[in-house]
C-alpha cells in the first residue's frame, strides 16, 4: 500500500507539471482550431478597475489612448472601488473627453466594479486591463481581429513579466509565467484557454454575463463564454506588460489570493468539471487547475509514503532527492535569493513557493474564508 501510495501521487505529479503540457501540446500540433482573423475595428470600451492608484492611473490612461486604434472607436471607463487616495481626482483631472470615472462605494471588490463598468459600456467589446499593466500599441488591433470569427467570445492578451530584481522572485516569477503562456498558447490551439490573465482580456459586450462578487473574473469569464458556445483564445501578438513582485511575501501573499479564489469559482461552478458535458474544457479544467491546486496534497504523501520505505530500507535516494529538493527551495527564502550567484535556487524556489501558496490557499479555502476585495501589492 505504501508502494502505492507513493507512485501514485508521483504519478499525478508528473501529469500536472510535465504530462498535461507535454499531451496538450501534442494534441494542439496534430489538430489545431486557430480562429479565423480578420481586421476589423469594433467600438471598444477599456475598463480599467482601480483601487488606490493614484501613481499610476495617468500614465495607464495615457497608455490606452495612445493604441494604434481610430480614436472615435474607443472610450475608457475608470471603475473606482472607493479608493481612498487621489485616483478619483487624477482620473477626472485628465483633459480626455472619451475618459470617465465610475466610482463605485463601499469596497465591493474587482469583479463588482467588472460588472458594473460592463453594464454602464456601450463598446461592442469590453477590453478589461490593470492599472499597473503596460500595452503594447497594435495591442487592441490584434485582439479585434480574432473578434470576426464568431466562435469566439474572448480573447486573452499575452502577458510578459519584466523582473523588478535580478533574485530568485523576480527570476522564478518569470521561468514560471513562460511556462504557463507555453501551456496557455497549446490550450487556445485546442480549442479554448479556461482562464486569462486580468492584465489584458477583451469579451464580446452581448456575451458578457454578471459574475458573481466573490469569483475571480479572469478565471470565470472563459466559463461564462464557454457556456454560450463560444470559446476564448490566446493572442500572442497582443503584448502587455507587467513587473514581477519583488518580495517572496508578496508573491505569496498575491498567489495565496488568487487560489483562493480560483478554489471558489471551481466549487461554485463544478458544472463545468464533467467532461460528459464539457469535453476537453473539463478535462483542460481538471488538468490545469484543480489538480495543480490539490499537488501539495500529492506531494505531501508521496514525501511521507517515500520516508514511511526509507525506513525499510527502500527508495532512500528517492527520499534523498526530495529532501534535496525541499532544501534547495526553501534557501530562496534567505537572503541567498538576493543574490545573482543563486540563480541555481530560482526553479525550486519557486516550485516550493507556488505549492506552499496552494496549500494555504487550499486549507484557508476548506476552513471556510473568502476573499472579495483586493490591495494592490506594488
Amino acid at each position: 500500500m505504501l508502494e502505492v501510495l507513493f507512485w501514485g501521487s508521483v504519478c499525478l505529479l508528473a501529469y500536472v507539471y510535465a504530462g498535461y503540457p507535454v499531451l496538450a501540446i501534442a494534441l494542439a500540433r496534430i489538430r489545431p482550431r486557430a480562429p479565423r482573423k480578420q481586421a476589423i475595428t469594433p467600438s471598444v470600451t477599456v475598463i480599467i478597475t482601480a483601487y488606490n492608484e493614484e501613481k499610476d492611473i495617468a500614465q495607464k490612461v495615457r497608455n490606452v489612448l495612445a493604441l494604434d486604434y481610430p480614436r472615435q472607436q474607443i472610450d475608457v471607463i475608470v471603475a473606482s472601488d472607493a479608493s481612498s487616495d487621489g485616483t478619483d481626482r487624477v482620473v477626472r483631472g485628465l483633459d480626455a473627453r472619451n475618459v470617465r470615472l465610475l466610482r463605485i462605494e463601499g469596497r465591493q471588490g474587482k469583479t463588482a466594479c467588472q460588472n458594473a463598468a460592463a453594464a454602464a459600456a456601450s463598446g461592442d467589446i469590453l477590453l478589461f486591463t490593470d492599472a499597473t499593466t503596460r500595452i503594447e500599441t497594435h495591442a487592441l488591433r490584434a485582439i479585434t481581429r480574432n473578434f470576426h470569427d464568431p466562435s469566439v467570445g474572448c480573447v486573452a492578451g499575452r502577458l510578459s513579466y519584466v523582473a523588478q530584481q535580478d533574485d530568485a522572485t523576480g527570476q522564478g516569477g518569470t521561468s514560471y509565467w513562460n511556462y504557463e503562456i507555453m501551456l496557455r498558447m497549446a490550450e487556445s490551439d485546442l480549442g479554448s484557454l479556461i482562464g486569462v490573465s486580468g492584465c489584458l482580456y477583451a469579451v464580446r459586450r452581448s456575451a458578457y454575463r454578471e459574475i458573481a462578487p466573490e469569483l475571480i473574473s479572469d478565471f470565470v469569464v472563459a466559463m461564462v463564454v464557454r457556456e454560450q458556445g463560444l470559446r476564448t483564445v490566446l493572442e500572442p501578438d497582443a503584448m502587455c506588460y507587467e513587473q514581477t513582485l519583488d518580495h517572496p511575501d508578496r508573491e505569496l501573499a498575491m498567489r495565496v489570493r488568487v487560489g483562493m479564489r480560483s478554489l471558489s469559482a471551481l466549487a461554485s461552478q463544478k458544472r463545468f468539471l464533467n467532461p460528459f458535458r464539457f469535453g476537453a474544457f473539463a478535462w483542460q479544467l481538471w488538468s490545469h487547475k484543480l489538480l495543480r491546486y490539490l499537488s501539495p496534497v500529492f506531494w505531501m504523501l508521496a514525501l511521507l509514503a517515500n520516508l514511511a520505505l526509507a525506513l525499510q530500507g527502500r527508495y532512500v535516494w528517492l527520499l534523498a532527492l526530495q529532501l534535496a529538493l525541499l532544501f534547495s527551495g526553501l534557501l530562496g527564502f534567505t537572503t541567498l535569493r538576493l543574490s545573482g550567484k543563486s540563480r541555481f535556487l530560482t526553479k525550486p524556489y519557486y516550485f516550493l513557493l507556488t505549492n506552499l501558496a496552494s496549500a494555504v490557499s487550499l486549507f484557508r479555502f476548506l476552513r471556510g474564508e473568502r476573499i472579495v476585495t483586493w490591495t494592490p501589492q506594488r
